[in-house]
C-alpha cells in the first residue's frame, strides 16, 4: 500500500534541497478537458507520507520534518525536510531521485519551470495537512 516514493524539492534563497521520501502512497489523477478555472494544470496529485513521532518533530525518509518557517532557519537544511505550498516553494517529483541541492540559476527558466516543461510527473505543492492520529502528512499538488 504505501510501496511508492516522491522526491520533494525545498528551495532556500537561489538553492533547491531534494528529500527522497520512500514508503509513501501516491494517487495521481490525470485530467484531460479544459484546465479548472485559475489553474493551468489538469493533473492532480495526493501524497499519503507516514511518519513516525520523534521527539524532535515527525521522521520520515531519514529527515526530521520542520514547519517552512523553522525549516528555513535551520542551520542544516539537508537534515530536515518541509512542505511549503505557494509559489517557490515545494515541488514534488514522482519516483526517488539522488541528487545534491543545486543553485537555481543551473536551469535557465528557473527549476521548476523546467522539470514542468520536462517530466511528466513534476508537481506544485498546493497544500499540506498533518494527521497525528494515523501519524501522515496529506500533500496535494497540481
Amino acid at each position: 500500500m504505501f510501496a511508492d516514493a516522491v522526491t520533494v524539492y525545498n528551495r532556500l534563497g537561489d538553492i533547491w534541497y531534494p528529500a527522497a521520501l520512500r514508503g509513501v502512497q501516491v494517487r495521481l489523477r490525470r485530467g484531460s478537458g479544459p484546465a479548472p478555472i485559475g489553474t493551468g494544470r489538469k493533473d492532480e496529485l495526493t501524497v499519503l507520507v507516514p511518519f513516525v513521532p520523534g521527539p524532535e518533530g515527525p521522521w520520515m525518509g531519514g529527515r526530521i520534518w520542520l514547519p517552512p518557517k523553522a525549516w528555513r532557519a535551520a542551520e542544516d537544511p539537508e537534515r530536515y525536510v518541509t512542505f511549503d505550498p505557494g509559489p517557490g516553494g515545494t515541488v514534488i517529483l514522482l519516483g526517488e531521485r539522488e541528487e545534491a541541492p543545486a543553485a537555481e540559476e543551473s536551469w535557465p527558466e528557473g527549476f521548476y519551470a523546467h522539470v514542468d516543461r520536462t517530466e511528466d510527473g513534476a508537481f506544485a505543492l498546493t497544500a499540506a495537512a498533518r494527521y497525528d492520529a494515523l501519524p501522515h502528512f496529506e500533500l496535494t499538488g497540481r
